[in-house]
């Protein structure tokens, strides 16, 4: 899949890409550390869900191009979310 990385995408469309590029980060270490604590078959399926947001992470990078700029933080929501699942439980 080719995908341009021409200028014609808004500020707002690197803004909100940006963000899903750091959100898809942190689930996937979210998962890999939820796979550290648990064996077999759990660990084996939160491994493969965070090499899914690994993909997802891809498409991203490939949208933003040269826009990917520095490393930003989750939302508020995903942070919260990895930290109830890392803390209390599944993702």
């Amino acid at each position: 899949m080719e995908v341009s990385t021409s200028t014609t995408h808004t500020p707002g469309q690197i803004r909100r890409w940006r963000q899903y590029l750091a959100d898809e980060r942190a689930e996937a270490a979210g998962y890999r550390q939820l796979a550290g604590r648990r064996t077999g078959e759990e660990h084996d399926i939160l491994l493969r869900l965070a090499e899914a947001e690994k993909r997802h992470e891809s498409h991203w990078l490939e949208l933003l191009g040269d826009h990917v700029g520095s490393p930003r933080r989750s939302s508020l929501r995903t942070r919260l979310l990895v930290f109830l699942a890392t803390h209390f439980g599944g993702l």
